[in-house]
């Protein structure tokens, strides 16, 4: 039905499985499971496998497994979903997810899923042994084909969105009343330095982390951005240079503030959990 990152089995298999935000890694046979997929939001990612799911009435159970989508707790929203339903709003109702909406979902399908597939919590684990076995015991415990009312699942609707060429603003460049930042690696320590300097030009900090989002989050907290007329431009260029940053720490390469990224055949830009609309 709907369009995403999986993999098609056994489409006669009662047996889905759901990876969260693992993509590589988890391996399960295809021929005792009908689809397997990484799911990464709590709304849209969630609402589209609720819809491949009950479009095919053999599928009975739905395994939660592999590394969970930090902040949109995917898997314990499919849990809440199954045991609760959803509010008036059509919000999953004990969802620890920032967004749980299924506004896309009819109240018949919601129903639907909650009848026919049950779903089975090894959120966390990635053990490609004990991912099989639980599926093995799912395998031998099928209740046979879903037998409720006949329905029809309708495909997301996708309004039209106007689409504009991205253009780079030419402007002239204002310094930052707070001062500026020098980003670099310190290859011994394995960390990302940025080093703050005050508006006379004097180191007065030096924040060091392994990721782009544990520095940004400490700028913010220390309130290390001013406010003046190009803050957001601001925000916005030490963003990508430390997230240029991180993928030279974790593929070992060179890296050199304001200088393109040179990657290596096989190395990856970012992991790809962070797919966060898939």
């Amino acid at each position: 039905m709907e369009k995403g990152r999986y993999r098609l089995g056994n489409l006669k298999s009662p047996i889905a499985v759901c990876t969260e935000a693992s993509i590589a890694g988890i391996k399960v046979d295809l021929d005792k499971v009908a689809i397997v997929g990484k799911c990464v939001t709590e709304n849209v990612g969630v609402e589209r496998i609720v819809k491949n799911l009950i479009a095919t009435p053999l599928i009975r159970f739905l395994v939660v497994c592999g590394k969970e989508s930090k902040g949109h707790a995917v898997g314990q929203t499919f849990l809440a979903l199954s045991q609760n339903g959803v509010d008036k709003k059509k919000r999953v109702i004990g969802s620890k997810g920032a967004i749980p909406l299924l506004k896309h979902l009819t109240d018949q399908e919601i129903r639907r899923f909650r009848k026919q597939v049950a779903v089975v919590d090894m959120r966390g684990e990635t053990n490609n042994q004990k991912i099989q076995f639980k599926i093995e015991e799912l395998w031998r415990k099928n209740p046979g084909r879903f037998t409720g009312k006949k329905m029809v699942v309708k495909r997301l609707k996708q309004k039209a969105v106007k689409s504009i060429q991205a253009k780079k603003q030419a402007g002239k460049y204002l310094a930052d009343p707070k001062g500026s930042f020098q980003i670099s690696l310190d290859k011994k320590k394995k960390v990302i330095v940025a080093a703050h300097y005050n508006p006379d030009f004097e180191m007065d900090l030096k924040i060091m982390g392994q990721t782009a989002r544990e520095i940004t989050d400490t700028i913010i907290k220390k309130g290390l951005i001013g406010k003046f007329s190009q803050s957001r431009e601001h925000a916005a260029y030490l963003g990508r240079e430390l997230a240029k940053a991180e993928v030279c720490l974790k593929n070992e390469v060179d890296y050199l503030q304001d200088r393109p990224v040179k990657l290596k055949k096989g190395q990856k830009m970012a992991d790809d959990e962070f797919g966060f609309f898939d």
